[in-house]
């Protein structure tokens, strides 16, 4: 096998990009000498071997033991390369990605070579969805449509996503929603952009139809953005005064809402005294054994089961007081959210249907029917 410069070797577009454990590869060189030389076309474009190379770079040696193959073409120099990786399943999403690229490429060019000469280039539908499902198997994604969605990912996903996928943290499917949400969200929120650029455009465009008869031409522009900049005082003004009138009614409220807080605060504190009462009674009754002992402890549990539904329902009512002082709805909560991102409102949506969900199955209890689950 000849020797050549290391330096003379073209790496191109390679599927491997994953090279760990180089030093323990050229350890193993360094030790045992190449059992199995690299593998370059007449021109030194690299085959197979690209490991190998890298430990003997590693190594600091400027010449590499290298196997010469003739390559007739483009498809062929394909094959090979395919052939070298087809037994390998310890890619990475990104490696299989580019194995899969190169599977699919080289179809193409075999199945355009069975086609005559008369018959256009694109590939028919039913031939599309074989070299996607022969591409899927080789390059490890199980069906066409799994490899699909892996290019998809590919082609739009965020670094995080394929560092993720790569490192084997998330699945195919995963990355797929997680993107393609991600990308209807930012194509949403550019179209609300879109809109609220083109309706202010539109407001500019009256406001100088407005002003072109009765100013000068000059200052019509001039005028236009006073009278914007007029609006949009007006207008916050308007928002400032409604949450204040918002806020004073707010605290006045949670005035309110504290003393009865504090009053059914004492009903508990009440409850539970009450509560502690019937246990000592129950007791008692247990030593005395009454002649109507088994009717007297009937009303006890009765009355101890009382307390303890109004106990829990009293706390419960205050937990949604509670939590309704904390998320009060303002003027400024209302516009904070109708300006969200649609991502947000969405999950904001979703909190929504929760709390709906809440109170649909409290309504019957409230009504004195038991609910069903």
């Amino acid at each position: 096998m000849p020797l050549i410069d290391i330096s003379k070797i073209k790496v191109v577009d390679r599927i491997r990009q994953d090279f760990s454990g180089i030093e323990e590869l050229a350890q193993d060189i360094a030790e045992n000498g190449l059992i199995n030389p690299i593998v370059v076309t007449s021109d030194y474009q690299l085959i197979a071997g690209e490991r190998r190379l890298r430990a003997h770079m590693h190594l600091g040696r400027e010449q590499v033991e290298v196997n010469v193959m003739e390559v007739r073409d483009y498809a062929h120099h394909l094959q090979l390369e395919i052939s070298e990786n087809e037994h390998r399943r310890d890619f990475t999403f990104s490696e299989r990605i580019a194995y899969g690229k190169k599977i699919e490429e080289l179809e193409r060019i075999k199945a355009k070579e069975r086609m005559s000469a008369t018959e256009k280039e694109n590939l028919p539908e039913a031939e599309k969805g074989q070299v996607r499902d022969i591409v899927a198997e080789q390059a490890g994604f199980g069906s066409g449509r799994n490899y699909d969605k892996a290019k998809y990912v590919a082609e739009n996903a965020t670094p995080e996503i394929i560092q993720e996928l790569d490192a084997g943290l998330i699945s195919t499917h995963k990355a797929f929603v997680q993107t393609k949400e991600r990308l209807e969200t930012a194509e949403r929120e550019a179209k609300e952009a879109n809109d609220r650029a083109e309706a202010a455009e539109r407001e500019k465009e009256l406001l100088r139809q407005q002003f072109k008869d009765s100013i000068p031409a000059d200052q019509v522009e001039e005028a236009v953005s006073a009278a914007i900049e007029r609006q949009q005082e007006e207008n916050e003004a308007f928002i400032a005064q409604k949450d204040k009138e918002a806020q004073a009614a707010l605290k006045a409220r949670d005035a309110k809402w504290k003393k009865e807080i504090e009053a059914e605060s004492l009903k508990v504190r009440d409850l539970d005294a009450g509560y502690k009462r019937i246990q000592e009674e129950l007791e008692a009754l247990k030593l005395q054994q009454p002649d109507d002992f088994n009717e007297q402890q009937r009303a006890a549990q009765l009355k101890k089961l009382r307390y303890e539904a109004d106990s829990n329902t009293i706390q419960l009512t205050i937990h949604v007081k509670q939590f309704l002082q904390k998320s009060a709805v303002t003027t400024l909560n209302l516009g904070a959210v109708s300006s969200a991102s649609s991502s947000e409102k969405k999950r904001f949506n979703e909190s929504l249907d929760m709390l709906q969900t809440f109170i649909d199955q409290m309504r019957p209890a409230v009504n004195g029917r038991k609910v069903v689950q």
